[in-house]
């Protein structure tokens, strides 16, 4: 086989990279993302300026209606006025011309929203034709004033700057009111109305045309991209489409067989992929590094780090799992373990702690159970015994604390303080725990390095 054999034959062992396929369909995704969000984008301009001239034509319309409205409304206190002569209606007239001024704000806000010279046109037309009004009203709420024989002085500066003619002076007060009602219902009057109704109407329907002819062309370009939005989600889905076939090929079905031989707890064929064949070979080899740590852990989960029994874990589990009058639970004391720490210090007292875990576990049987529970302080569980060893444990943890009291390995004499609880006792507690530990501080108060029973 030569060198090029050689190479061909490497790659297929390898097989696809998986990354390389995934940058190029990322790219191509990214090109038609970006291509998509373009399109989305200026689809969403579209809908946005179609939205703006739909509220430019209603901010126009109610000026326009505003417009209508503040007319009529003049109109209303002017002939409210002349027939009652209530001053109020002048104030609230004059109110609307001079502060709230809703015929400039209509025509200020036109000029301000659109481009449409005809609206703008037909509404500033509206207004020349209220202010017709307005100098005919003003005329007649001053003849009206007189008739009523009220002050100049108390008229709005307009009123008082008006001088009614001398044959309206030389008119009656009844007279005088008929006048000027006349002249807020005659012809001219109401024809300088029908002008501002007409000239309002017309600009509305200049609005109306300009905002249909802004959301047909706006429909038009929005048409338009909506139709290249679907050409590139059509690309997409196919895009994805291929990648999906690929992945099945590639990843799915190597990852099922994957599945299957690692529930089988089997070895993993090198397949599919080339980072799944390589993630195959690692499985393969860490595989048996993990069966010699799974089986550490589990050592270091169920026993003490410094003795080597078992931990207060499994302590806590056989209270629960040994109940009845077979047992027996001792609770051993190593006494004045703290002076031994304090007076040799720590290294001493862990080389104590281990001592006397080995003598234990050299003292019991192998179905015992021997556990640390605290700093210095073991509990044996033994099974299947009786009240009938007291004399056995008696002999058993004196022949300890003899050897205890030998130095060993330079180590200080030690003695043991045991509580006992038989299962088959008599007057049991609620826990045979709580009993052995009765018996433990019944021995510590008697004499260190005893043994009592419960």
């Amino acid at each position: 086989m030569n060198e090029t054999d050689t190479l061909r034959e490497q790659k297929k062992k390898n097989g696809i990279r998986l990354g390389r396929f995934h940058a190029i369909a990322a790219a191509l995704f990214a090109v038609l993302s970006l291509l998509l969000l373009l399109s989305t984008y200026l689809t969403g301009r579209g809908f946005s300026r179609a939205e703006e001239a739909t509220e430019r034509y209603i901010t126009a319309q109610q000026a326009a209606a505003d417009m209508q409205a503040a007319s009529d409304y003049l109109t209303a206190e002017a002939r409210g006025f002349i027939a009652t002569g209530n001053p109020a209606r002048v104030s609230q007239f004059f109110e609307e011309v001079n502060s709230i001024r809703r015929r400039d704000r209509a025509l200020e806000e036109i000029e301000k929203i659109l481009n449409n010279p005809s609206a703008y046109a037909y509404l500033s037309a509206a207004k020349d034709s209220s202010d017709e009004l307005l100098e005919i009203e003003c005329y007649a709420m001053r003849l009206a004033a007189e008739s009523y024989g009220l002050s100049p002085a108390k008229l709005p500066e307009r009123l008082r700057t008006i001088t009614p003619d001398d044959a309206d002076l030389r008119l009656s007060a009844e007279e005088q009111r008929g006048k000027a009602l006349e002249m807020v219902f005659d012809e001219t009057y109401q024809g300088h109305k029908d002008s501002v109704n007409q000239n309002v109407s017309l600009s509305v329907e200049a609005l109306i045309d300009e905002t249909r002819a802004e959301q047909l062309e706006s429909a038009a370009q929005l048409l338009l991209m909506i139709r290249r939005e679907r050409v590139l989600i059509i690309a997409m889905l196919l895009l994805a489409l291929l990648l999906v076939l690929s992945t099945v090929r590639l990843v799915t079905r190597p990852l099922q067989n994957y599945i299957r031989h690692i529930r089988l707890d089997e070895t993993l064929p090198e397949e599919g992929a080339s980072e799944l064949r390589f993630l195959a070979r690692t499985y393969n080899e860490v595989r048996a590094q993990n069966i010699r740590r799974r089986e550490q852990l589990n050592y270091d989960a169920t026993h003490d780090a410094l003795t080597g029994v078992f931990n207060r874990g499994v302590f806590e589990k056989l209270r629960t799992r040994f109940d009845g009058q077979d047992k027996t639970l001792l609770i051993v004391d190593i006494d004045r373990f703290k002076q031994i720490n304090d007076q040799y210090g720590h290294d001493v007292g862990d080389r104590a702690l281990c001592y006397v875990a080995a003598l234990l576990q050299e003292s019991f049987r192998a179905e015992d159970y021997i556990c640390r529970i605290g700093g210095d302080e073991f509990v044996v569980i033994m099974v299947h015994t009786g009240s009938s060893l007291r004399e056995m444990l008696e002999s058993k943890f004196r022949r300890i604390n003899e050897r205890l009291q030998t130095p060993v390995d330079g180590l200080p004499p030690i003695s043991l303080s045991v509580g006992v609880a038989f299962g088959d006792r008599e007057n049991p507690g609620d826990d045979i725990f709580k009993d052995a530990d009765t018996a433990l501080y019944r021995t510590k108060s008697v004499r260190l390095g005893g043994i009592e029973f419960y």
